[in-house]
This record gives structure tokens, C-alpha cells and sequence, in this order.
């Protein structure tokens, strides 16, 4: 079963932090052999079995066809990942292709330990969305290759909205928040909520959909220490529109800031779920579920979101640079990031011409081919460049929200305990 954890691209900071603590426990990491020349060292993050099943065919299928030039697949969890790297960029011991994130690899980037792929890369780069482009780079420099997104979507019970009374749009309408939140009400009961939104965690959500206002979230120089905190009408609207569903529309349930949506939405119960798109893999298990991926949310600004990306890195460092680029080239290609999406449950390649493979393939089913038809509505995310972030989200943004999901706190008191806690951190 294809099963998301939902924190593919969860947190980051801490564990290169603490792993620099470490430093000097590099034996965590194996030293190259003395056939190093002739290997290249592949770590991956992959949890989900059919991913690491297909990365060790592909992996397979490469050495099979290149005996001078073998690949070792490593596998690694999380926080395993962001341990040996930081630690085995400090010994010289870091593997030569990591399958990894953008936001958690730029601290690397900037340091100076990925090599610049821009030049090796150029041929692909009229297939990838440039705002993920300019995700995945530093200082105009491509640190690492996109091959995969994660975008919001809502699912609906076909079905059980029918049967409450609600009209579903077609995969060609505009489908704007005020839609969403008609919808989510009509479909609600006494009993069950019209909309199940994972509240727990949501500051990164209600960020990556941020542009569908025109939202900035930091102005200023993002990549250093200067970054301001914007925090007006854009910024607040996601946050607000959770917040009067639940308080006065009565269309999500305050449950959700600690309870998982997506059993009730396998289970049939209910109507509506915001998630991701990497979920299909998932969704289709549930054998008596009918469910249908809405358009993607349009608001004042449009529709296109701001997430991170999947993507493959290149030591900067390896002695292998032009075999491990020649790796990276292999998955990427079009055939290989098709099978790598389906894999993984869902999720957008990361060129255009891999999303339309993925059409073929999945020629008969409507989930996908709407997932496959969203690569244009994708940007940057400028809060992904700052340092920051990920401490002011753990330690404020999340916890605020959560208090004012469940009504503790006003929409004011949570604009000024957010502001406040991001000036605390300069």
C-alpha cells in the first residue's frame, strides 16, 4: 500500500543543527571504499515500499547497464538523512546522490557542499515549472533537480456529497475559497463536519496556499537575518477562512487540530478532505470509496500554489561528479519519474514531460489526469529562504493556530503572538 505519512517534506532545522553537535561521530557514516572511483553512493529518504521497491530496480536496471560505474542505494529515515549529512559533509564522507528536499537542503547549498547542476541541467530545465526551478536554487544556482510536488488539493465523497445535496464542479471550473466554503456547508450534518482539514500542523498549508492571495508572509533580505514578518489581510486570509468554517459556518470541527481527517475520508463518513495530491495512491485502496480531486482553490491572486520539492543533489564534493550527474539524469527521466510518482502515491513529476506520461499510463482514471494537469500552477516559496522559518513555525505559528482553531484566542491575539514570538527570534 502506497501510504503517505504527510511530513515528506516535514522539519528540517533542528536536525542539522544538532547533527553539527555531533560532528565528531562521523563513523555514523561509512567511509569510501578503495573502489570508490567506481561507485556512486545513492541515499534515499523513500518510506513508502513500492518507492524503495521501484528505486531498487531503477538502481538495478542502472548498474546492469553501467558495470564500470556501480551505484550503492542507501537507505536512511529522516532524521538518519540530515545526521549523515551534516556530519559526513564535515568529514568528506557524504554520499555522492541524495534524494532529498529543497527547503532542508539549501542550509547544504549555501555552505558550499552541493554541486552547481545548472550547466548539466539546462536541457530540462524548459520542462520544469520556474518557480520550482527557483526553489531548488541559491544564488541563481541549481543545488538540486525537482522530481517531485507536493500540491493541495480537496477530495470529495462523490457519493455522499451527492447524497447530502451538494453539486461538485467539473475539473475545468474555477473553484474559488467562497465555492469551498458554500460547498463545505451544504454538505455538513449535525452530526459530521463538510470539510476535514489536518489542523494539527497546518501553518506550512495555509503558507504554501498563501499565493492564492497575493500573501508574502516575509519581505527583505529572506536568505539572511533581515527578513521582516509581513502579517496583513493576504497573510491572514487562509488562517481566517479555517477559522469562521469552524466557528461560524460549522463546516470543519475543531477536532481535526488533533485528530487525523483522512480515516474518516477512507471510512466513507466524510464528504470532504483538504489534502494532498500525493494521497491518490492512498485513496484508491479504499475499495468502496468513489472519490473525485476538486480543481485547485483560486482566490483574489489565482490559483498557483508555493510548496517545496523532491529533488536529487549532487555532493559537491564527490570525486564521481560527472558519473553522479549522469545518475541524476537517468532518474530524471521521463519514463523513471513517472514510475517514481506512481510509487509514491501521487504528486507532481517534475518535468511536464513526465506528468503526461503519467496521463498514459493512467489514461482511465480522472484523479490522476487532474493531478497531471496542475503543473502551471505552481510558484515560488520566499519563506522556504528563510533561515528562521522553521523555528518561528514550530514554535509559534502552529501552536497560535491551534489555540485559535479551538476558540481560545481571537484572529487579533493570534496576528500578535505570531509577530511577537518572530521578533523574540531575531
Amino acid at each position: 500500500m502506497s501510504t503517505m505519512k504527510g511530513k515528506r517534506f516535514g522539519r528540517i532545522s533542528r536536525f542539522f543543527i544538532g547533527s553539527l553537535v555531533v560532528a565528531l561521530t562521523a563513523g555514523l557514516v561509512p567511509s569510501q571504499s578503495a573502489s570508490a572511483a567506481q561507485e556512486i553512493r545513492f541515499m534515499s529518504w523513500a518510506w513508502q515500499e513500492p518507492h524503495i521497491k521501484l528505486l531498487k530496480e531503477l538502481v538495478a536496471d542502472w548498474n546492469k547497464k553501467n558495470p564500470n560505474t556501480q551505484v550503492k542505494f542507501e537507505l536512511v529515515d529522516e532524521e538518519g538523512m540530515y545526521t549523515a549529512l551534516s556530519t559526513g559533509f564535515l568529514a568528506g564522507t557524504a554520499p555522492d546522490v541524495i534524494d532529498t528536499e529543497a527547503a532542508a537542503a539549501l542550509q547544504y547549498a549555501q555552505k558550499g557542499y552541493l554541486y552547481n547542476l545548472t550547466p548539466s541541467f539546462r536541457y530540462i530545465q524548459k520542462e520544469i515549472n520556474p518557480g520550482i526551478w527557483k526553489t531548488a536554487s541559491s544564488q541563481a544556482k541549481l543545488f538540486g533537480v525537482p522530481y517531485f510536488i507536493e500540491q493541495y488539493l480537496v477530495a470529495a465523497n462523490v457519493d455522499l456529497v451527492k447524497k447530502l445535496g451538494g453539486t461538485l464542479p467539473k475539473p475545468t471550473d474555477k473553484f474559488t475559497w467562497e465555492d469551498l466554503r458554500a460547498l463545505a456547508k451544504k454538505v455538513s450534518t449535525t452530526t459530521t463536519p463538510g470539510l476535514g482539514v489536518g489542523l494539527s500542523q497546518a501553518a506550512k498549508l495555509t503558507m504554501v496556499l498563501g499565493p492564492t492571495y497575493g500573501a508574502k508572509y516575509f519581505v527583505g533580505i529572506t536568505a539572511g537575518s533581515k527578513a521582516k514578518l509581513v502579517q496583513g489581510d493576504a497573510e491572514l486570509a487562509i488562517v481566517k477562512n479555517f477559522a469562521d468554517m469552524i466557528q461560524i459556518d460549522k463546516s470543519i470541527d475543531a477536532r481535526y487540530v488533533s485528530s487525523n481527517p483522512q480515516t474518516e475520508f477512507m471510512a466513507g463518513t466524510l464528504p470532504l478532505i483538504f489534502t494532498k495530491n500525493s494521497l491518490a495512491g492512498t485513496f484508491d485502496t479504499a475499495k468502496s470509496l468513489n472519490y473525485q480531486y476538486l480543481p485547485m482553490i483560486s482566490g483574489p491572486a489565482g490559483s498557483a500554489q508555493a510548496p517545496t520539492a523532491g529533488i536529487y543533489a549532487v555532493n559537491g564534493r564527490t570525486k564521481q561528479a560527472k558519473e553522479s550527474i549522469r545518475f541524476v539524469k537517468y532518474l530524471m527521466e521521463s519514463d523513471n519519474l513517472a514510475r517514481t510518482a506512481i510509487a509514491i502515491g501521487g504528486g507532481l513529476p517534475g518535468t511536464s514531460s513526465a506528468q503526461n506520461r503519467v496521463k498514459e499510463i493512467k489514461k482511465g482514471d480522472a484523479n490522476w489526469q487532474q493531478i497531471m494537469s496542475q503543473g502551471e500552477n505552481l510558484t515560488t516559496a520566499p519563506f522556504l529562504f528563510v533561515p528562521q522559518w522553521e523555528a518561528w513555525k514550530g514554535s509559534f505559528q502552529n501552536p497560535q493556530a491551534r489555540l485559535l482553531y479551538t476558540g481560545k484566542i481571537t484572529l487579533a491575539e493570534y496576528k500578535k503572538a505570531i509577530t511577537t514570538g518572530w521578533n523574540g527570534l531575531r
